[in-house]
């Protein structure tokens, strides 16, 4: 009806509905955001992070500045091995430590500096400490320990279990580094150091849930074309690696650094898979490799891998 002498409709009223309709929109458009969030979070509690780590990329709160030398581009390196099923998670094909193909490098030359990760490391008491305690060992084994691993390049996209150092605790997390990144290895083939980051380094974790990849892809990256390395059955007195550049094999022995590296004529990448051991006539596992020769160790699941200091510990990863 309209209202006495002719006026105009309420303002105020008007006012109520305008701010009633807008109260509404807001209500909806918040009941949907919360919708999506809580999908989002329910997707999130059922995936597990991965991080990539590119080789040439320098990973969140390092432990030390890099101690890696110049890593030479990956030319002449196996193919990845076959893809892996997936059903629900990643499953990470392993390799032992001690089998060619895994790790290569250049001869006669260093791609990581121990001994100037060991200095940096004792610099700082409590952050030595730290580093040491991931790996079970103490502060006074650190130089001996790091002085006795082996430099070598990752030729395989490899899972581990990464360190971050923050607020003075070293923080795990799971991560696939690039082919071509400088590590250390310890006596059982098993990567110990991310050079470029001074990072300790343990086997993967069992992920149970879906893997959710992180960080930042490279070119050829495949999840099922990763690689996850088991300790060699017996500690090494060497490691038959694979130079980057030219494909051939060569002879480095536990700790070397390059000065007393071995050539091995007539055996280029693609003569030896990955997995099959070649008659190279030196001691790799602790047996003559000519009484290994032409016998293929399957990728294959070990119900021990060995920590730091030597102790046996359970497989970390399925």
């Amino acid at each position: 009806m309209p209202l006495p002498g002719g006026g105009a409709a309420d303002p105020n009223r008007r006012g109520r509905r305008q701010v009633l309709l807008i109260v509404g929109l807001a209500s909806f458009a918040m009941a949907i955001g919360l919708f999506f969030l809580g999908r989002q979070a329910d997707q999130a509690q059922q995936q597990e992070a991965v991080r990539l780590e590119p080789a040439a990329a320098v990973a969140p709160d390092p432990f030390t500045p890099s101690v890696a030398g110049p890593v030479p581009a990956l030319r002449a390196v196996p193919p990845p091995p076959a893809p892996s099923p997936e059903s629900g998670k990643v499953q990470v094909a392993g390799h032992y430590g001690s089998e060619p193909g895994l790790f290569g490098g250049t001869g006669k030359a260093s791609t990581c500096d121990a001994r100037r990760l060991a200095n940096l490391l004792l610099k700082d008491p409590h952050k030595g400490r730290v580093w040491a305690g991931t790996l079970g060992l103490t502060a006074a084994d650190l130089r001996r320990y790091l002085t006795e691993l082996t430099p070598v390049v990752l030729i395989m996209d490899t899972r581990v279990t990464d360190h971050h150092y923050r607020e003075g605790q070293a923080r795990p997390y799971q991560a696939v580094l690039q082919a071509g990144t400088a590590a250390l290895l310890d006596r059982y083939g098993v990567p110990r150091v991310r050079c470029s980051t001074g990072d300790p380094l343990r086997p993967p974790a069992a992920v149970a849930k879906k893997v959710a990849y992180t960080g930042q892809s490279w070119r050829g990256f495949r999840a099922g074309g990763t690689v996850r390395v088991l300790p060699a059955r017996q500690p090494l007195d060497a490691l038959v690696l694979t130079d980057v550049v030219t494909g051939e094999r060569f002879i480095r022995p536990v700790g070397g650094t390059g000065a007393t590296d071995r050539n091995v004529a007539g055996t280029p990448v693609g003569s030896v898979p990955l997995g099959t051991v070649a008659a190279l006539g030196h001691t790799v596992t602790g047996l003559p490799l000519s009484v290994l020769a032409g016998k293929t160790w399957r990728a294959a699941e070990a119900p021990w891998t060995c920590c730091g200091n030597g102790r046996p510990e359970r497989e970390e990863s399925s």
